[in-house]
């Protein structure tokens, strides 16, 4: 199989949403830093950080509507894409997991816009500050991840080179005091958007457990992204049995209550305490999408 094919399968609707992240990232980060910086070197106007990044002039951040967007796609050395990529990677595998892909890639973006948003609203009250600069990488959409599957699975233990085993909530905990909190007068506008994208994470997780995705929206319109490029299948399958309204909401219901009994056990008890069964049920109802 050619690296077409493998782009082609990353991207396609069966795909892996934690990877398109991770792809996309570095796909940006090579042509910023090739294609940019020979367009600014060759005196064509502004750079391409310039109209990627989330400006912290308020009337130029509303004016380029887009950078709440790209900003989260963008990284300014390779120690930064590389350290956001494989903290994405390790606690997005464990969010897929539980989770699903889908629902991933919208608290990812969801995390960086909340980010995004929270240091634009600063900017507005001390201007002084921020207006003269720029906000990029992916830490905030990266920090509602962690936040968010350390909120669904506190006590699942992740083991660490020099640190043995580690319980998630500590993991997350540390990294949203080290990042986040610590010397705010460091990176004060990285730091800020890192706090929006850890709220966002919060609320959704916190709405997610009490049955209420508010990620719908977007995994609704990134479907409909994926389908105008996917290829629509020519046979149409038909099921013999057709199960009324009454068992379909019966047997949806009784799955959606296996699923939270089997979530409380691991919040109470670690992954590690489920059974077989319990395992391959809930790998099986996260359908991997």
């Amino acid at each position: 199989m050619s690296v077409t094919d493998d782009l082609k399968n990353v991207f396609s609707g069966s795909g892996n949403g934690l990877m398109r992240i991770i792809l996309i990232n570095v796909i940006v980060f090579f042509i910023v830093n090739v294609v940019g910086e020979l367009i600014r070197f060759t005196g064509n106007g502004h750079s391409l950080v310039y109209w990627l990044a989330l400006p912290g002039d308020t009337i130029l951040a509303l004016t380029h509507g887009w950078t709440f967007f790209t900003y989260m796609f963008l990284h300014e050395g390779l120690m930064h894409i590389l350290f956001n990529m494989l903290w994405l990677y390790w606690l997005g595998k464990i969010f897929v997991e539980y989770v699903g892909s889908k629902r991933l890639v919208a608290v990812y973006l969801l995390g960086g816009i909340s980010g995004g948003i929270l240091f634009t609203l600063t900017s507005m009250i001390f201007p002084i500050y921020f207006s003269n600069t720029i906000l990029l990488g992916a830490s905030a959409g990266v920090m509602a991840v962690v936040v968010a599957i350390a909120i669904l699975l506190p006590d699942y233990m992740i083991h660490l080179v020099f640190f043995g085993g580690v319980k998630l909530k500590y993991l997350a905990l540390a990294s949203f005091i080290l990042t986040s909190l610590l010397d705010i007068s460091q990176n004060t506008g990285g730091k800020i958007s890192h706090i929006g994208g850890a709220l966002f994470g919060m609320i959704f997780m916190l709405q997610y457990k009490n049955g209420n995705d508010i990620t719908k929206p977007v995994t609704a319109f990134l479907d409909w992204i994926v389908g105008l490029f996917s290829k629509r299948p020519k046979i149409k399958v038909s099921y013999s049995r057709k199960v009324n309204d009454d068992e379909y909401n019966l047997n949806q219901k009784a799955k959606q209550q296996r699923i939270d009994s089997i979530l409380d056990k691991i919040s109470k008890s670690g992954y590690d305490a489920l059974t077989k069964d319990e395992k391959d049920f809930l790998f099986k109802a996260s359908g991997k999408k």
